[in-house]
């Protein structure tokens, strides 16, 4: 009894410290893309609701930024070479 009591504690120590993005959700990272995007476009009220709605249902397409473009052409361009 003493030892399975033991255990469960050690188990439930080791849940606690972990990370916390072992416990983040495709559904919670989506969630957090689409509203820092809603804050960058600064939408408000229905602009918004539309937004947020389309978004977390995955039929909005992430702005992809021109750094990021630009930096993953590089690559493909030096094996091309």
């Amino acid at each position: 009894m003493k030892r399975t009591l033991g255990a469960s504690c050690a188990v439930l120590v080791l849940v606690a410290l972990a990370p916390a993005q072992a416990w983040a959700n495709p559904q919670h990272e989506r969630m957090k893309r689409c509203n820092a995007e809603a804050k960058e476009q600064a939408l408000k009220g229905d602009a918004r609701k539309a937004f947020m709605g389309t978004c977390l249902r995955g039929k909005h397409e992430p702005a992809a930024p021109a750094a990021a473009s630009g930096a993953a052409a590089a690559p493909l361009a030096a094996v091309a070479a």
